[in-house]
């Protein structure tokens, strides 16, 4: 069988979350069919009912292990139950001064990819719930609490062995990352997301999701709350945020390539 050539790689439930259904996979199945230059994936979280059901399709999938940032046995032992050649990657937030988290990092790349993101938080009030101490910590950039300092440059060392990567670690989006690429296709391919209306709105309510949090501005707009069932690049795949336009500038300035 002559090997599939891709040119863009597309993530599915990036602004939802893809809940392993019949239906879900149905309508994924005809966008595969219809774009089969690219390479479909299902972002998901490891409290989806039907996660199981993974391993009965072809997808990649991207699972997040601590959804609520705090570390469940429970939710590991259910992620063991899916077969490792169906993983492309295991999503872990990351907050400082809990050490279950880097444990929680250490015992899953020994199989398996781990993709740290760093948590960033909306208000002081919601970070006050996992990080009394949080100056220590984080700074507020681009109206969000964001890690900083000794603390960054802590979890940056994590990746120094193998199987450890932190999501958009240059700061410059998924054009200056490309981990969802490499860590599904094998090499470094633009990437773009789809929300399937099958998934419906996320019924989850994980702490300060940008995702929820872009939502609830857009519907306070008038506007729909997921552009659902198109294939789209957002602002952080175009590289488009203040955030990563501010990043650019500086690197700009100081000449850095």
């Amino acid at each position: 069988m002559k090997k599939a050539i891709f040119n863009n790689v597309v993530r599915v439930g990036v602004n939802n979350n893809f809940n392993c259904t019949d239906a879900e996979y149905q309508q994924l199945d005809t966008f595969a069919d219809a774009y089969p230059d690219s390479m479909f994936f299902i972002n998901t979280n490891v409290k989806t009912k039907r996660l199981a059901n993974i391993n009965k399709h072809d997808y990649k999938a991207v699972i997040t292990l601590n959804p609520d940032l705090l570390v469940s046995k429970a939710l590991v032992k259910k992620l063991k139950k899916i077969d490792k050649d169906k993983i492309a990657f295991v999503r872990i937030k990351y907050i400082p001064d809990n050490q279950d988290i880097p444990y929680l990092i250490e015992e899953i790349r020994k199989d398996l990819p781990v993709v740290i993101t760093l948590q960033r938080f909306n208000s002081i009030k919601s970070i006050l719930k996992y990080i009394p101490n949080f100056r220590n910590h984080y700074t507020h950039s681009h109206n969000r609490f964001r890690l900083t300092g000794e603390s960054l440059i802590a979890v940056e060392h994590l990746t120094d062995v193998k199987n450890i990567f932190i999501c958009d670690k240059s700061g410059l989006g998924c054009g200056g990352c490309g981990l969802c690429s490499k860590l599904t296709a094998g090499k470094d391919l633009p990437i773009f997301s789809l929300n399937l209306s099958s998934s419906g709105l996320c019924r989850y309510n994980c702490c300060d999701c940008y995702a929820k949090t872009m939502q609830h501005f857009l519907s306070a707009l008038g506007h729909n709350p997921i552009n659902f069932d198109s294939i789209i690049q957002n602002a952080k795949q175009k590289g488009t945020t203040k955030h990563i336009l501010s990043k650019k500038r500086l690197q700009d300035s100081i000449g850095v390539t």
